[in-house]
Parts: structure tokens; C-alpha cells; sequence
């Protein structure tokens, strides 16, 4: 019984927060001389078909990433319906779509793709062209996404924020991951608490996901919104 109750006030927790996403990554490796025609042929694809109203998709560059990260650029697809995202994505066929892969593979050294789906999220109708994830290996994603929730009741992020989980296409564990978008390089560097209650609150969010493991940090630059 004390399990069920657990399972019970872990589901309402999560779910004071949730506004749930669902997104869909290709990650794209690509030699500098070939950048201009992939952003090119990206733009005239995307550019040419119809996108569903609740599907975004935006291609961006990857300027800053560890050792480890081969990716240069990235189209991310999002929607805030599953059924819409998978709809679309098995939309992509036909001769035209044929064609843009042929070009894209003479151009692309290599690709992966991953999938998931957020769980809470903060100003999320801001729009900013920075974005910068923060990747974990997480035992425990209900009280990860509690306690990232509780920080943002004192944090004050100026772009959109949110924490998710990684369902497909994860590597080495990494399964959860915070998402947040900035205005401009500077802000991008500038980040972090700006005063003692949220430096307090930072401290108290690591202390919460002290046996969670940290993986990784990217940050993509916004090429193109279809």
C-alpha cells in the first residue's frame, strides 16, 4: 500500500508541472565545406512542404559541444501532440523526399536521431535563437523533474526552460535532460543565479539530484524556423 500511495503523490507531483512535448532530433555531422549546401538543401526542403500548425521544425548549428559530440547541426521537430509528430514524420516519402536525401547523404558524414518528450516546461511561447540542453543519466526522473520544478519557483530564466526525458536513441544512460533558450550570446554566457535566493536554490536543486550524474552540456544556434 505505501508503494501504491508512492506511485500516487509521484504522478500528481509530476503532473502539477507537465505540459507535455514531444520532439524528434536528427543530429547531422557535416565537414565545413559542406555546411552551406546542407543548410541550403534543408531550406528548400522544408520550405516546399506543408507543416501541421502544431508541428515546429528548425534547423540549427551546433557551435559549442564537448569532445564527445560529432554533430554540427541538428533539425529538431516538436509538437505538443504525439499523434501529430508521428503523422508528420511518416509524411516525409515520395520522390521529392527521395531526391533530398540522396542530396543529403552526399553531403552528410554521418546521422543520428533521438526521441522524447518534455515534462514541464517554463515560458515556453518565448522564442529565442540560442538554445542550450544539459544532458543526465537519471534513477529517478519523477524527483529530478520535481526538484527542477521547484528551482523555477525561484530562478528567473528569461527564455523558454524545461526538463524532459530522452525515450529513444539515448546513449551511454543519458535518458532525462534540461532545456533552455537564450535571447543572445551574451545572455548564453552571462547565465547562472544572479543573487543569493537563487544561488540558494541552485544549491538546494544539486542537493536533490545529488545521485543523479551530470553527462553533458551542447548549446545550437537557430539557422532557420519552418
Amino acid at each position: 500500500m505505501k508503494k501504491l500511495l508512492l506511485v500516487f503523490t509521484l504522478f500528481f507531483s509530476v503532473s502539477m508541472f507537465a505540459q507535455n512535448t514531444f520532439w524528434y532530433d536528427v543530429l547531422l555531422e557535416v565537414k565545413a565545406e559542406n555546411a552551406e549546401n546542407v543548410a541550403s538543401l534543408v531550406d528548400n526542403y522544408y520550405s516546399s512542404i506543408e507543416i501541421p500548425e502544431n508541428v515546429s521544425v528548425e534547423f540549427s548549428s551546433i557551435p559549442f559541444k564537448g569532445t564527445h559530440e560529432n554533430a554540427t547541426h541538428i533539425l529538431s521537430f516538436v509538437s505538443n501532440s504525439a499523434e501529430s509528430l508521428g503523422k508528420f514524420r511518416g509524411s516525409l516519402t515520395g520522390s521529392k523526399w527521395d531526391l533530398y536525401i540522396s542530396k543529403m547523404q552526399k553531403n552528410v558524414e554521418n546521422v543520428r536521431t533521438s526521441a522524447g518528450n518534455g515534462l514541464v516546461s517554463f515560458n515556453s511561447d518565448v522564442e529565442f535563437p540560442i538554445g542550450q540542453a544539459w544532458v543526465f543519466k537519471v534513477k529517478d526522473i519523477g524527483n529530478f523533474v520535481n526538484a527542477f520544478g521547484k528551482l523555477m519557483k525561484t530562478f528567473k530564466f528569461e527564455g523558454s526552460v524545461g526538463a524532459g526525458q530522452i525515450v529513444h536513441g539515448t546513449d551511454n544512460g543519458e535518458n532525462a535532460y534540461i532545456y533552455g533558450t537564450y535571447a543572445n550570446l551574451s545572455k548564453a554566457l552571462s547565465f547562472g543565479p544572479k543573487n543569493d535566493r537563487e544561488s540558494k536554490a541552485f544549491e538546494l536543486f544539486n542537493q536533490e539530484i545529488s545521485n543523479e550524474t551530470f553527462s553533458k552540456t551542447f548549446t545550437r544556434v537557430l539557422i532557420k524556423r519552418f
